[in-house]
């Protein structure tokens, strides 16, 4: 099918301008983008026979399509991503369709931080997280562990709906907060999602899963060959648990018990934020080839370094971070890094801090 074949013209004109396809060709793809005949959403009717929601969905069918590079890397990573998604989804008995949120709201990125901050693959704001076991330290997030934010924001999501009894709603409320929709709700005296105004945001949050969904769900329609295409795999990864014992263990002693990179293990556990974990039990996820090796391997590296040898320094008032290492003659780097500590923590007088005793 050629309807659509203006994409890869785009690609292309990432590396090279004058390669750009013809703006009329571009234009008379958009203006012919298929709407399907009916639509059903986790197991409601989109009701496309009314000109105003056909015309919405419309909009971001065509945004979708004109963006090749993010919805290309749809296609790439929902490989990797959407069968632990599919798999929590089951779990629950809830709509598959769900699988579709992370994909809009984070391009499928553990990553990703918007400019209000909300953080990983469901785009967490703190407190939200919070409330859903979500815990942020200064070394660890998990708003960016996949299977704890899916975990998170399918249970949100639940929540929602049995709020308005209606996903498209349920959605809304996800994205603008549920005071915000019960609110407009009220003052509008309306209950269907599709008859009330909503910040236009929000309004265009909800299609845009919903043009996610044809766009993924029926690649050739929109003139997309996914014959050709190089999709990611599945991480290739077990979870382990680890004791950790010392102050400050590094994350690359786990890379090199695994046999990876420091960066293959940092993609792996994205909710680790420093470079060190402090003592207690973790769950954290090597390469399923490491298995078998990890825990001798790793039991040689602490053979091979002992703990360093370290004394505590009790924060008083008035005490920097500056200050506290000026005064042991140590690093502020190094002492920010043996208690985990970011470059916007806040120290309070009583804490107890680690600081390495000298040789």
């Amino acid at each position: 099918m050629k309807r659509f074949a203006w994409i890869v013209g785009l690609v292309v004109a990432f590396h090279s301008p004058a390669a750009l396809a013809d703006p009329g060709e571009v234009i008379s793809s958009l203006m012919n983008v298929p709407l399907p005949a009916k639509l059903e959403f986790c197991g409601e009717t989109v009701p496309l026979d009314r000109e105003d929601v056909a015309e919405r969905l419309e909009i971001e069918l065509m945004v979708i399509l004109s963006n090749p590079v993010s919805t290309s890397l749809w296609f790439k990573r929902k490989e990797r991503y959407f069968p632990m998604i599919e798999e929590k989804i089951r779990q629950r008995a809830l709509p598959l369709d769900l699988r579709y949120v992370p994909v809009v709201e984070s391009n499928l990125r553990a990553e990703a931080i918007s400019s209000a901050q909300a953080v990983g693959p469901w785009q967490f704001m703190y407190g939200t997280g919070k409330g859903y076991g979500l815990k942020r330290t200064s070394w660890r997030d998990d708003r960016r562990n996949w299977e704890k934010a899916t975990n998170a924001g399918l249970r949100h999501l639940k929540d929602l709906y049995d709020v308005f009894d209606s996903w498209p709603l349920a959605l809304a409320a996800y994205n603008a907060g549920k005071r915000r929709v019960t609110g407009n709700m009220e003052k509008q005296e309306e209950k269907d999602f599709y008859g009330m105004t909503l910040p236009r945001e929000t309004e265009r949050y909800v299609f845009r899963i919903m043009a996610a969904k044809l766009v993924l769900e029926n690649p050739g329609d929109y003139g997309i060959d996914m014959t050709v295409a190089r999709l990611y795999p599945p991480e290739q990864a077990v979870a382990v648990e680890l004791k950790v014992t010392r102050a400050n263990f590094p994350l690359s002693a786990i890379a090199e018990a695994s046999g990876v990179s420091y960066r293959t293990i940092k993609g792996l556990n994205a909710w680790i934020r420093q470079e060190t974990l402090p003592k207690g039990t973790y769950t954290v996820k090597i390469p399923a080839a490491a298995k078998d090796t990890f825990t001798a391997r790793l039991a040689g590296w602490e053979a091979k370094h002992p703990e360093p040898k370290y004394s505590y320094h009790r924060v008083r008032r008035g005490d920097t971070l500056s200050s506290i290492a000026q005064k042991y003659g140590v690093r502020l780097r190094d002492l920010m890094s043996w208690n985990s500590l970011g470059s916007t923590t806040i120290i309070y007088p009583g804490q107890r801090l680690t600081v390495r005793r000298s040789n």
